[in-house]
């Protein structure tokens, strides 16, 4: 018999809505651009705020315009609002989740809650970056703000966002995808509704354009600047009640079941088995009906009406089931449970073994070594938050070059729930290396599915501050957290641990080869789930909301893997893009992306990461394209980073940024970097970054000059490219040879004329 739907929300989409714009106050006199999605009558009605750099003008109406207008139907104001210095919203910004930003969403929301169309309470939801600032702005606890909806966010920025991973830097979320994206969308004009102050603004947007991750190197190693904006591990800071949403195959999941098990306030969490995903179109599947859910909790708490939310279990999970692993799978076995609080159930402790044997008890005094291959990790998914580029593949590939140690197979059913964790006895020929372990279920044909893996730069072994060395060839204990799961162990499966130095693309190499050993006694320990299966949560349903009012499409992603067998080089290639329109006010957006990254089996220290970031903007039959390149290399004890800037607008080109090389000296890979060292020097109203040579470690672009012609041919091209027929394109002007003498620079090549 089929469990029981849930209650519907007690607000019925019984309302029209009509699309409004707000320039929002802020305590400095600078205002926030707010796009606002009204139900029709007097009201007033309580507000959701959706607070992120995304433009509402455009980009975050053709991908959330639909849950935004939903909500709206059933009696809400839902205002998209603009951080400071993105689309409409004055200022500028050079970094993400600064403390200006939280103050502006509180101001943002004390005056909304002044409006006599609000009632006077206010909830804050949203994915990625808008769960972000749900939590921080709740931690400043605004008087108004009564209930979040954080979606696939983090509370810990160092350890649990897509920067590093257990002190190793990710690779593969920061520049390919978000980090030039946000360059080029924050070049594109604001929102035509702002009149006079229209071209003001753009052109404070585009002279206060910074790429994000100069900061991101600048800081390694945790410290003050990823404590701010981290709830963990101030869970008290946070009144206000808290739904937090999280999916197995999201990159944030271990801070949803840290949030649940933390707070004291009012709280609820769902975990389902999603990418970085909105539920209800959740992928893999199943998704679910969670729109009604989310006015349930707002009902509840911003109407006063009695949902019967607070009185059902306050943690759903998805307690996965084996799945034969492929890259585009679109749904995931298994069953969702209602639990009263995260379960426990105890542990089971594993010992790696000789012969890669894998029990309780496992004996010996051995150990086992292997080499590090720095382009070991294809098979893993390629994590973030986003593009979606699949799932984990069968790991039978990369355990080739792993250490592998499986149990005997199970005569009963066994299910996880929590964090697995590895203890390992470890040591290593080279100074600084990453230890990478992998949980899998083996069926009985040999597949290998991956449930949860973890990484930790052993450097970082005692404190993600303060890292130290390995000592060459001294053993020494290294404990790596994997993820937190829920999964179901089949009779006749096995568990497996994969332990290995490598997680490309992922992760960026460590500089050194090495081979490294595994003595036998070290452990796996798995979390029990409760014995005893609970009874199942109710039917979460299908979604009942219309997905097709905005569209934004997006081809399925093209990876690429080439091996050179000769030099030992790989490159993981990839391309993606999206568009979408919006007729009723004429509007167009298109962005393509695509990366190249290189890394080498023989010589690890030098690797290479190259991204090219094109947006589109069509507006009333006039366009405007920003194009971004972004490279990062690396040698044995530095990073190199360069990104550059163009945008075109009708037949000219406007803008030519550079900025070039930001090099950061190391010491085994970790920043010997003081404040000091940097100097930004003001060029043309813009900011220029500059770094001290150290001991002759850093280098600068080999040929700035070259650079700035490679510029000129791109805008040339792109402009001839959509432009057919307009002849050449006017050039940039050529940087003052004077600049060129050792110092960094990014210029302006004119101004916006509209």
């Amino acid at each position: 018999m089929p469990n029981a739907p849930l209650p519907g929300p007690a607000s019925r989409p019984t309302h029209d809505v009509a699309v409004r714009r707000y320039r929002i106050p802020m305590r400095d006199g600078i205002r926030l651009f707010a796009t606002a999605w009204r139900p029709d009558g007097d009201g007033p009605f309580p507000v959701v705020i959706d607070y992120d750099p995304y433009r509402s003008s455009d980009k975050r109406t053709l991908e959330r315009g639909n849950w935004f207008h939903w909500l709206a139907c059933h009696g809400y104001v839902v205002a998209h609002l603009n951080v400071r210095g993105t689309d409409g919203s004055e200022g500028t910004v050079s970094d993400e989740y600064v403390a200006q930003e939280q103050e502006d969403g509180y101001d943002a929301i004390e005056w909304l809650a002044a409006q006599p169309w609000c009632n006077g309470s206010l909830g804050m939801m949203g994915t990625s970056y808008a769960g972000f600032t749900a939590l921080q702005v709740a931690m400043l606890r605004p008087p108004h703000l009564k209930a979040i909806l954080p979606l696939f966010a983090t509370d810990d920025r160092y350890t649990d966002d897509v920067h590093y991973i257990g002190g190793a830097l990710h690779a593969m979320s920061d520049l390919p995808t978000w980090a030039t994206m946000m360059v080029c969308l924050n070049a594109l004009p604001p929102h035509e509704s702002l009149g006079q102050d229209y071209s003001r603004i753009w052109q404070t947007h585009l002279e206060g354009n910074e790429p994000y991750p100069f900061n991101w190197l600048a800081h390694q190693t945790d410290g003050p600047y990823w404590r701010h904006g981290s709830l963990r591990p101030d869970y008290d800071k946070i009144e206000c009640a808290v739904y937090i949403v999280g999916g197995w195959m999201d990159a944030y999941r271990n801070a949803t079941a840290r949030i649940l098990q933390n707070l004291s306030s009012p709280k609820k969490a769902i975990i389902g088995p999603w990418e970085h995903v909105f539920p209800d179109w959740g992928w893999p599947g199943p998704a679910i009906n969670f729109m009604d859910q989310a006015i349930r909790w707002f009902d509840h708490w911003l109407k006063g009406l009695d949902t019967g939310i607070m009185d059902e279990p306050p943690l759903t999970i998805y307690m996965q089931e084996y799945d034969r692993p492929h890259r585009t799978r679109t749904r995931t076995s298994g069953y969702w449970r209602a639990e009263k609080a995260w379960p426990s159930g105890g542990e089971l402790k594993l010992r790696l073994g000789p012969h890669g044997a894998l029990a309780a008890s496992a004996t010996g005094d051995g150990s086992d070594s292997f080499a590090y291959r720095a382009t070991l990790g294809t098979a893993n998914r390629i994590f973030g938050g986003g593009p979606h580029l699949g799932l984990a593949e069968d790991q039978r590939p990369d355990e080739l070059y792993s250490l592998v140690y499986t149990s005997e197979p199970f005569k009963e059913r066994l299910e996880i729930v929590g964090w697995p964790r590895a203890t390992l006895l470890f040591a290593s020929t080279a100074p600084v290396v990453n230890v990478v372990c992998k949980l899998c279920d083996v069926a009985p044909d040999g597949t290998s599915a991956l449930i949860a893996w973890g990484a930790l730069n052993a450097t970082h072994r005692n404190s993600h501050a303060n890292p130290e060395p390995l000592t060459p060839g001294e053993r020494c204990e290294i404990n790596v957290p994997l993820d937190v799961t829920a999964w179901a162990f089949d009779p006749g499966h096995r568990i497996r641990l994969d332990v290995s130095s490598a997680d490309w693309p992922n992760l960026w190499p460590s500089p050194c080869p090495a081979e490294n050993t595994v003595w036998h006694g070290s452990t796996l320990t798995l979390p029990i789930a409760p014995t005893g299966r609970p009874e199942d949560a109710r039917d979460l349903g299908q979604t009942t909301m219309s997905l097709d009012r905005y569209v934004m499409r997006a081809p399925p992603p093209e990876m690429r893997i080439i091996r050179d067998p000769v030099t030992g080089r790989a490159w993981f290639d990839f391309t993606a893009s999206e568009h979408g329109e919006l007729p009723d006010e004429d509007i167009a957006l298109k962005y393509d992306y695509q990366s190249s990254f290189m890394s080498s089996d023989r010589d690890p220290a030098h690797a290479s990461l190259a991204t090219e970031h094109n947006v589109k903007l069509t507006r009333r039959g006039s366009m405007t394209a920003a194009q971004t390149h972004g490279k990062l290399e690396s040698t044995v004890n530095t990073f190199h980073l360069s990104f550059d800037l163009l945008v075109c607008a009708a037949i000219a080109v406007i803008l030519c940024f550079l900025w070039s090389v930001f090099h950061i000296s190391f010491c085994e890979r970790r920043a010997n970097y003081r404040e000091q060292d940097t100097q930004m020097d003001r060029l043309r109203g813009g900011r220029d970054r500059r770094a001290h040579h150290r001991g002759g470690i850093g280098r600068v672009w080999p040929d700035d000059n070259a650079r700035q012609q490679d510029i000129q041919r791109s805008a040339g091209k792109h402009l001839r490219a959509n432009r057919p027929g307009l002849g050449r394109a006017r050039q940039a002007p050529r940087c003052d040879d004077r600049r060129l003498q050792g110092l960094p620079r990014r210029e302006s090549g004119g101004r916006a004329d509209h």
